[in-house]
């Protein structure tokens, strides 16, 4: 009821349109308005012209619809053009038939002799051209509401993944932990109690940080030398971390634990002793953290998990759209981490 109603208004404030355009033709023409003008038949015309097409456009794109959902847009737009094109004359001669014949009481041969049949083109293209831009402004808004709807479902779909690779982090770093831990209790049950008690703490900054989008670098780092305090107790000497200060860029921000898994994979994939200690340093490059270590590859006994880089590049991606820098050379390996300039939750 409320569509019908306002399917109406629309079609009233269509013919008003319709009749202004007819009245200041005439008013142009003679230079004032007449009651003569407001009882002439091109005036009543002029009403029924805008109601009565505008009802016929609805009609027309309402029935292409019912009967044929499926039409592509350009076939829906020529059935319309056709349809307009046969059914808009003859509503302009039903119209013109009542007004003269059945109003006016004009004879029906002396309203076809007077009737002027190329009065009914320029209707016929502003029926048209109306109907058109309707379509027009249809399947734009519907293009729109598509793009909306797959940018919703890429957004939704990026932010489930975001969610899925942060709870990775979690697993990986607890994976990781025990492992280290089970090596000091074969090796040193002192040294194991203090890297349990330490362990607590740093997980404390794991459940705090986790699951943001990105965290201050300056967070990032002192997370990292209490991590590289916690690798110590195993590996002393072994690993050697150099950091660079820089405190207007530590202002900046890196997705949350990056630091952590490149350490993790320093150690993994490289061989740390006193005599070769692994030497990791990190410093800022053209808007970059930059982490880099010596290159003692060593030979696996157990199969990676393959998670650090990995993770770190697909959540810079989702967060940023921005791309991590891996290279390695004979000596060194090295990853460069862009600055991000904005905190995310």
């Amino acid at each position: 009821m409320r569509t019908f109603l306002t399917t109406i208004i629309y079609a009233i404030l269509f013919s008003v349109v319709i009749y202004s355009c007819i009245a200041a033709v005439y008013l142009f023409q003679h230079g004032r308005l007449e009651m003569s003008f407001i009882q002439a038949p091109q005036s009543v015309a002029g009403f029924a012209y805008g109601i009565f097409l505008y009802l016929l456009g609805v009609a027309i794109g309402k029935s292409l619809g019912y009967f044929y959902p499926q039409l592509s847009p350009l076939k829906r737009i020529l059935i319309y053009s056709a349809a307009v094109v046969v059914l808009v004359p003859v509503t302009i001669f039903l119209i013109h038939l009542s007004i003269h014949v059945l109003w006016f009481r004009e004879p029906f041969s002396e309203f076809l002799r007077t009737e002027s049949w190329m009065s009914y083109v320029p209707l016929t293209i502003l029926s048209l051209s109306i109907g058109l831009v309707f379509h027009a402004f249809y399947y734009y808004k519907a293009y729109k509401n598509e793009q909306i709807a797959k940018q919703q479902q890429i957004a939704g779909k990026a932010i489930a993944q975001l969610e899925s690779l942060k709870n990775q982090i979690d697993a990986h770093f607890l994976f990781n932990s025990l492992n280290v831990l089970i090596g000091l209790i074969e090796e040193d049950q002192k040294k194991a109690i203090s890297y349990t008690r330490s362990l607590s703490t740093i997980y404390r900054y794991i459940l705090e940080h986790k699951d943001q989008d990105t965290v201050l670098i300056q967070d990032e780092i002192s997370f990292t030398k209490n991590y590289v305090g916690l690798l110590k107790l195993r590996f002393e000497e072994a690993i050697q971390l150099d950091i660079a200060n820089n405190p207007e860029l530590e202002q900046g921000y890196t997705v949350p634990l990056a630091l952590q898994l490149l350490l993790e994979n320093c150690i993994q994939h490289n061989k740390a002793s006193e005599e070769e200690p692994l030497q990791i340093s990190i410093y800022f490059e053209d808007g970059h953290l930059v982490v880099q270590n010596n290159l003692q590859e060593k030979q696996h006994n157990h199969r990676s998990t393959k998670l650090g880089l990995a993770n770190i590049r697909d959540r810079y991606r989702l967060v940023s759209k921005k791309e991590i820098e891996v290279s390695k050379t004979n000596t060194h390996f090295t990853v460069k981490l862009p600055i991000l300039s904005e905190w995310k939750r």
